[in-house]
């Protein structure tokens, strides 16, 4: 998916929060926003997908801020807040017709977190909305048709907080189909709030998966970007859910039947794409693109 005019007042407001966030003078955010226009209005080739041109942009600030990962507080907050839905999360799980449905409308719900996008939310709200809510775009019921037959499920990770939402689905795939190994890639680097290979490990994601550092650097999985031996367990998979805008932005076009996109827009150019409102839940097979 290309950029489009409103991606790049995005990407503007996207440096703007970073700057917001990153305790800095008045001299230095200025400096910074002026050169991000430059650089948005002048060295961005439209031809870019949005997470690529993020991937241009922030290494760039992150350097003048002279941090690796401006956000890191913030996501903590994330993963708190999170944490805290736990139990009422894990008891819709249990008490639902069909769990892994449930599942993989909680891991949706956690979706929701991303401060790449320009949407305000409420987290708790989100998951209690998301029990009986309708998907604009429903392939779940094939997706899980798809696991119950899967040696290798690959799923690529998306936000910081979310991940502990992406746990309880993992927890419940295993319990269902215990003999299917599950493989959780993370970006290779901390970029905007995209959960890291130590996040992941810290919420002890490694009980139910192997966590991959896939190597990309990019918020979106691009797999001429990654690791040989992540590009080995992307191309053994018999499964792959790719959660978030930031993945479709990158993998829209792919025809694979073994991919899932499983997210809620938050943009309108995400929305114009897909051809469904803005604040639509999707569980997408990509073969129907």
């Amino acid at each position: 998916m290309q950029l489009k005019p409103d991606c790049l007042a995005c990407l503007y407001q996207q440096i703007l929060r970073v700057t917001k966030v990153s305790n800095i003078s008045e001299e230095l955010a200025e400096d910074i926003m002026k050169d991000a226009a430059y650089t948005i209005a002048k060295d961005l080739p439209m031809k870019l997908t949005p997470p690529q041109a993020a991937a241009i942009l922030y290494p760039k600030y992150y350097n003048l801020l002279k941090t690796d990962d401006p956000y890191r507080n913030i996501k903590k907050l994330s993963i708190k807040k999170a944490k805290e839905l736990t139990k009422l999360v894990e008891s819709y799980i249990k008490n639902a017709k069909d769990q892994l449905d449930m599942a993989l409308r909680v891991s949706t719900a956690g979706n929701v977190i991303d401060f790449a996008s320009q949407k305000e939310y409420d987290l708790e709200s989100e998951v209690t909305n998301i029990i009986d809510a309708q998907y604009a775009i429903d392939d779940k019921a094939i997706l899980i048709e798809r696991l119950k037959k899967s040696q290798n499920l690959l799923i690529l990770a998306d936000n910081s907080g979310e991940h502990i939402f992406d746990k309880l689905l993992l927890k419940t795939i295993k319990f269902h189909i215990p003999n299917i190994n599950i493989y959780y890639a993370t970006r290779g680097v901390a970029i905007i709030n995209d959960v890291t290979y130590q996040e992941a490990k810290e919420s002890g994601i490694d009980e139910f998966a192997t966590i991959i550092n896939s190597g990309v650097d990019t918020p979106c999985f691009l797999y001429e970007r990654a690791s040989k031996y992540m590009q080995k367990i992307y191309d053994n998979a018999d499964t792959i859910i790719a959660k978030g805008m930031g993945n479709y932005e990158c993998m829209e076009m792919i025809e694979d039947k073994r991919l899932f996109f499983l997210m809620k827009i938050k943009c309108s150019v995400v929305a114009q794409n897909i051809k469904e409102p803005e604040g639509s839940l999707i569980c997408k097979n990509s073969v129907n693109i």
